[in-house]
């Protein structure tokens, strides 16, 4: 019998309709909430890129020619092994304490694609410096589960002028290095408590992602020797209740592995991996310790302005040391920071963990460079670095509890609340933009920063280097005694007027001024080589191979120094000596033509020393720059 119900047939028609169309809008949904998750990203990574993209113009200053350009241990990998055993820019005349081996090998990495061009350098920085805004975005969401929250923060952190130190200089890589790593093994080691009960194989292979890059992180900076700390608390303020008892909970076991390697790290730096013997000592040892704490209470205050007023910005910044413990300006700092922790307490205890945490987070990462143990400096900006992402984190809580609490007719607050958050992207990336001006190059840059401390004598010297590098020795000589009129016994100050009167053949004048520095600081091998320099050019052999001898003991590396021995070795007829000295150059730095090509023809040569193949000494006259 035939149908003739139209509801019937209309019903039929809608089930088959409804089959065949609704695949492709399901599909449109999935692609728009991928969309809409990886949006987020995209704008920080981009913003962040476009904001410091003017750097990849500037050229290298200061330590990057040191770390760089200087560093023979950077151009070839058959020194890899050796970056794991030395100093950060060994391979130059340069002698520090810091051991950061994963920056060397960044910087390996980027020389052997670049060469000496900065452009590669720079675009490394900025790409590093995008990615860890990019893991501030993550781990925030991750912890807090407030994307708004985690976007205005990681915005905020990408596009902050007071970044401009660590990324606009080369040389400042070290901290982008060791923050990505380090955000990345947080994150992980996050992801493998949370996910361990449901899936623990995947768990265990997350943790030991996390705890290598917690180990990369650590080759990059020490900075990062606080990662067991903060990985304690975040297990007390997120999940305490986990556990039938919050000291035995299986959870916390997993911070010891990284307190262990905390601990060998601390020791091997003490003892097999310490430079601290032929390295400038901190200035402040002598003061003691409540000191150091009350001049570190006022960096505090300076730093929270730093970060809401990013103005002034400049290096060099020298805080006063407190030597009173009744120093207003230090208690009402210290008053700041009480208040601060009593508000991180009353969070807590009333269920805003992660506003807690985020305070917690800004002090425990200014724990090493609190001069607890003395350090070379109260206050960088570029200490704030990983620290300045609580305050940020808690501003952007508040701007995301605004935009959320602002009533759905309130179309004029929306507006308002765009334009206000508009107006901060727009004025801390201008902020950002025309401070990376100043790091074009050297001359702008230490023109720039004299400004602010115009009684620094190490800007003086350093920009004396730069007039001396481009061949205006009379302006260098000129800032070079700027720099003794501040300070009277700098004895780099005197070496360098020595380097630059003998770069003119003005020997007496060389001659005073480099003994001068001797006397003031003996353990100075640069002054010692370009002494032993005059004393050869006035065939005073004798004096010069002493001369050369102290030099190449107290800096082994120092390549010119072992040409010259071998030099002289020639002039007094002492063939083997003078090819033990020649090839130790080689060693130390390989890319040498000239020598490799005398070297086979040393036993022709009468008067190794006229051979126009030979590196000329007034070529291979280095200059001493103090390493930040």
């Amino acid at each position: 019998m035939k149908n003739n119900n139209p509801i019937a047939k209309n019903k039929k028609y809608t089930v088959i309709q409804s089959n065949e169309n609704t695949s492709a809008p399901a599909r449109k949904n999935k692609l728009f909430s991928i969309f809409k998750q990886i949006l987020p990203a995209l704008i920080i990574f981009g913003l962040t890129f476009f904001v410091y993209s003017n750097t990849l113009k500037s050229d290298f200053i200061w330590d990057d020619e040191y770390l760089i350009l200087n560093n023979s241990q950077i151009k070839n990998f058959q020194h890899f092994p050796n970056i794991f055993k030395t100093y950060v820019g060994y391979g130059s005349e340069n002698i520090n304490n810091f051991y950061r081996p994963m920056q060397e090998l960044s910087n390996m990495i980027d020389y052997s694609i670049w060469g000496a061009h900065p452009f590669g350098f720079h675009l490394t920085n900025v790409i590093l410096h995008s990615l860890t805004a990019l893991m501030v975005f993550i781990l925030i969401k991750l912890i807090s589960r407030n994307t708004l929250a985690a976007f205005f923060a990681a915005c905020f952190f990408g596009i902050h002028p007071v970044h401009t130190e660590a990324v606009a200089y080369i040389a400042g890589r070290a901290d982008s290095l060791y923050s990505f790593f380090f955000l990345l093994s947080l994150t992980l080691f996050i992801k493998s408590v949370t996910s361990s009960k449901e899936k623990p194989i995947s768990s265990f292979f997350i943790y030991s992602a996390s705890f290598l890059f917690f180990v990369i992180s650590l080759l990059s900076k020490e900075m990062v020797i606080i990662m067991p700390l903060l990985c304690f608390l975040y297990l007390f303020y997120f999940h305490k209740k986990t556990d039938t008892h919050f000291l035995y909970g299986k959870n916390l076991w997993k911070c010891v592995p990284y307190a262990i390697i905390v601990v060998i790290y601390g020791v091997l730096r003490a003892t097999l991996l310490s430079f601290s013997d032929i390295a400038p000592a901190s200035a402040f040892e002598k003061l003691p310790l409540i000191f150091r704490l009350f001049t570190f209470f006022r960096t505090v205050g300076i730093y929270f302005r730093l970060l809401i007023l990013p103005t002034d910005l400049h290096m060099e910044r020298s805080v006063p040391t407190t030597r009173n413990i009744f120093d207003i300006e230090a208690i009402l700092c210290l008053l700041m920071i009480c208040g601060i922790i009593w508000i991180a307490y009353k969070t807590f205890s009333r269920g805003n963990k992660f506003i807690s945490f985020s305070i917690t987070w800004f002090f425990v990462n200014l724990l090493p460079v609190s001069n607890i143990v003395p350090i070379n400096s109260f206050l960088a900006e570029h200490w704030i670095y990983m620290a300045c992402i609580g305050p940020l984190t808690l501003a952007g809580l508040g701007l995301s509890w605004l935009w959320k609490n602002i009533p759905k007719e309130g179309r004029s607050l929306r507006i308002a609340f765009i334009l206000f958050v508009s107006v901060l992207i727009y004025s801390y990336s201008n902020g950002t933009i025309e401070r990376n001006k100043d790091w074009k190059d050297e001359i702008s840059f230490f023109s720039s920063t004299l400004k602010y401390n115009p009684r620094n004598a190490r800007l003086y010297l350093n920009l004396g280097n730069t007039f001396f590098e481009k061949g205006d020795i009379d302006n260098a000589i000129a800032q070079y005694k700027k720099a003794i009129g501040i300070h009277k016994d700098y004895a780099v100050a005197y070496g360098n007027i020595g380097s630059a009167y003998l770069n003119k053949n003005d020997v007496a004048n060389a001659q005073e001024y480099l003994e001068q520095a001797i006397k003031l600081k003996f353990n100075y091998p640069i002054a010692h080589y370009n002494l032993g320099i005059i004393y050869y050019n006035k065939n005073k052999f004798s004096e010069a191979i002493n001369e050369l001898n102290t030099a190449t003991k107290q800096l082994p590396q120092l390549y010119q120094a072992w040409n010259m021995k071998g030099r002289t070795y020639l002039k007094i007829g002492q063939i083997p000596e003078a090819k033990e000295a020649f090839n130790t150059s080689l060693q130390i730095f390989p890319d040498q033509p000239p020598i490799k090509k005398a070297l086979s023809k040393i036993s022709e040569l009468k008067n190794f020393s006229d051979s126009p193949d030979f590196l000329e000494t007034k070529n291979n006259n280095p200059l001493n720059k103090s390493l930040q």
